[in-house]
């Protein structure tokens, strides 16, 4: 979720930044990066959102973890995050620069959620198919709920179509109830 007008000064100075360089698909894996370093490294956020660390020791830790892999403006940014005490709202500013991103690239973002897992086959076919009907890339996830009983749910980029077996259970109970 978006945090506000911050969280969208910062993410899109970044991808102007990349833009502007020359080096927007580099930014992209680095944000890419630095998502996964708050997502998956529990440790990473209690560290970066600890208030009693200060900002130049977040700064020297954050170099020796992460300048190698960094292109040096991306990690320069993440530096001047922390230098501005924002370092919270880090999460949601990658996450609105990925959402540029993909705007600026064309790509949609799919998601498919169904009872049982599909093969990798279909899969691969329904991608392709999705490409060729939005005229470009797609970024797919596939998740399985057994909840909706059958049927699929598909989320294109903030369009939802719900054309689950628990979903239409539902609006019959509503009809029947009316």
């Amino acid at each position: 979720m978006n945090r506000g007008p911050i969280t969208v000064r910062y993410a899109t100075a970044l991808f102007e930044l990349g833009k502007e360089k020359n080096d927007l698909d580099r930014f992209e894996k680095d944000v890419a990066v630095l998502q996964e370093q708050c997502l998956s490294v529990r440790d990473f956020c209690a560290f970066m959102n600890n208030p009693v660390i200060k900002a130049s020791r977040k700064k020297e830790t954050l170099r020796n973890v992460l300048a190698k892999e960094l292109h040096p403006l991306v990690m320069r940014f993440v530096e001047m995050v922390v230098d501005k005490n924002r370092e919270s709202l880090l999460p949601d500013i990658l996450r609105f620069f990925k959402e540029l991103y993909k705007r600026h690239k064309g790509i949609h973002s799919v998601k498919i959620i169904t009872a049982v897992a599909f093969e990798e086959d279909y899969l691969k076919e329904l991608q392709s198919f999705l490409e060729r009907e939005f005229n470009g890339p797609i970024e797919m996830v596939v998740q399985v709920k057994p909840e909706i009983i059958g049927g699929i749910i598909m989320l294109v980029d903030d369009k939802i179509v719900d054309n689950s077996i628990a979903h239409q259970i539902k609006m019959l109970k509503k009809k029947i109830v009316s």
